[in-house]
């Protein structure tokens, strides 16, 4: 609905209107009376309205020099005057102030108002379509240049071979002074997932991106803007190289004044690397090819930066995250089977780990991917995620800080569940049964000494799995130790004897001989 403010010093006339129009019926809703323009344009701050209807011969500021101040920091209101005057100046005053309507209060009826108020409601309904493909138009257009822009960037970074003076007169095409020939490229990384919670998909947050640092740079020529995911964008400084010229100073300034400005105006953090100076196009495109690949860094970082090339300290790419996988899982096994709550010196450990040893994001990601299915299939519980949409946020994480912070919700979640899934169980026995089995897989356990434990009669207890499981005892206990030798014979360096005497078998013949029976070939086969 469209908002009415009334003012009038006269109380009978305010009275008049609130209580006998029915401004909902047109579409209308009153959101304020005031007896003076005073309170009538602090009101006005506060909620802009739609329409304005004001006495013209009030004390200290009439309706005339009212509406002119609330025209001043607003263009949007209509305006219908009430006056008492029948004057020819009056009126003249009020067209050439844009005045919807002029009535003389000796004429005010509600039929007059209601006519009024449906005149004007299509008015503005008319010029809010208008307003809207106006808006549409220029979207489109910021839209298909932003495109153009993205596009031109991957096809300079994808061509082997860049002519240099036709790249130049591509530059200045894009806003650049020609005798600018020397460049510093810049990455922007964006905090992605803080900026699709707030801005629903990847396309929007390319897209406001785009319309608010272009603005910010308009104060600087030398600048160009380009986009390239969602998670990135591209700036290209240009410059002439002079005595008074300090480029890196500059290009600081401004980065600077863009992380501010993208929180202070989007709320979204980012991060920046920047490039060194080059005067030719290959040298900038193997740059801005390299610090592409260089955002990775700012996956450890606890704060947003603005980082040198020449300062990064490269990720790791040689050492495997997957050995350590069997330590992790056991670790997060025993939390979530114990019912231990207190999920953070896990998490901790494994946050300093991988940032101590600098992994690459996306291997840290998969590694947690596999964990959280491992977690799902191992205990057998029906856990609330949904898979896909978990890989997806994952993939999605920008820092170490945000993995914390996942990794302590789903592992607390997981506690959480498993204690609710025992709670309910009416056979508790074949849970606690489960749980001792799989917080003591180094040892040899059996039918007899699990029964003690319960204090169930064995054969009981025997025939009580069997129903509640669909195996027997033996079958559970060797399918969740073969599953564990599987794990370990992937994820480590063990051998054979090792991973058996782990597991609780004796005997290295008798181990073997099941992983055969449950895999179909020898462990040695199957590394």
């Amino acid at each position: 609905m469209y908002k009415v403010l009334i003012v009038d010093d006269d109380v009978a006339v305010l009275t008049f209107l609130n209580k006998m129009i029915p401004w909902e019926e047109y579409g209308f809703q009153l959101i304020g009376a005031c007896t003076n323009a005073y309170d009538a344009l602090k009101s006005s701050r506060e909620i802009v309205p739609d329409l304005v209807i004001t006495d013209i011969g009030m004390p200290d500021m009439d309706g005339i020099e009212f509406i002119k101040t609330l025209k001043e920091f607003s263009e949007h209101p209509r305006f219908i005057i009430l006056s008492c005057h029948d004057d020819f100046k009056f009126a003249k005053q009020a067209v050439q102030l844009g005045v919807q309507d002029y009535i003389l209060k000796e004429t005010l009826s509600i039929e007059t108002i209601q006519e009024i108020l449906l005149r004007i409601y299509h008015s503005i309904e008319e010029d809010d379509r208008l307003q809207q493909k106006v808006e549409k138009l220029h979207f489109q257009a910021l839209q298909s240049k932003s495109i153009l822009k993205e596009q031109w960037l991957r096809d300079f970074l994808s061509t082997p071979h860049t002519d240099h003076i036709k790249w130049r007169r591509q530059l200045v095409d894009y806003g650049l002074k020609p005798d600018l020939e020397y460049f510093i490229p810049v990455v922007c990384s964006v905090n992605l997932q803080d900026a699709l919670a707030r801005y629903m998909n990847e396309d929007m947050v390319k897209f406001i991106i785009y319309n608010v640092v272009e603005e910010l740079l308009q104060q600087e020529p030398g600048v160009i803007y380009f986009s390239h995911t969602a998670k990135e964008f591209c700036l290209l400084f240009a410059f002439r190289k002079g005595l008074k010229m300090k480029p890196y100073e500059w290009v600081n300034c401004v980065c600077q004044g863009l992380q501010r400005s993208l929180v202070k105006i989007l709320k979204i953090h980012i991060s920046l690397v920047v490039g060194e100076v080059d005067c030719d196009c290959s040298g900038v495109k193997q740059q801005f090819v390299g610090l592409l690949q260089a955002t990775d860094i700012f996956f450890y970082s606890k704060v947003p930066e603005i980082i040198q090339s020449s300062q990064i300290q490269p990720l790791s790419d040689q050492e495997e995250l997957l050995p350590y996988y069997s330590r992790y899982t056991e670790q997060v096994n025993h939390l979530i089977l114990e019912g231990n709550k207190d999920v953070q010196p896990v998490v901790n450990s494994f946050i300093e780990f991988i940032s101590l040893r600098r992994f690459q994001p996306i291997t840290v990601k998969h590694f947690l991917i596999k964990l959280m299915l491992d977690i799902q299939m191992k205990l057998t519980f029906s856990h609330q995620y949904n898979n896909v949409k978990v890989q997806q946020h994952l993939e999605k994480m920008d820092n170490v800080s945000q993995l914390k912070e996942w990794m302590i919700h789903f592992l607390e979640e997981a506690v959480s569940m498993m204690e609710q899934i025992s709670t309910e169980s009416k056979k508790v026995e074949i849970i606690d049964a489960q749980k001792y089995i799989l917080l003591n897989m180094d040892q040899k356990i059996t039918l007899v000494e699990i029964s003690e434990r319960l204090y169930l009669n064995s054969s009981y207890f025997s025939r009580l799995f069997k129903k509640e499981t669909g195996e027997n005892f033996i079958e559970y206990v060797n399918r969740v130790k073969m599953e564990r030798a599987k794990e370990l014979l992937n994820e480590s360096d063990k051998t054979i004897d090792d991973i058996a005497q782990s597991l609780g078998y004796d005997n290295k013949g008798y181990f073997v001989k099941v992983f055969k029976d449950h895999y179909g070939v020898p462990p040695s086969r199957y590394i």
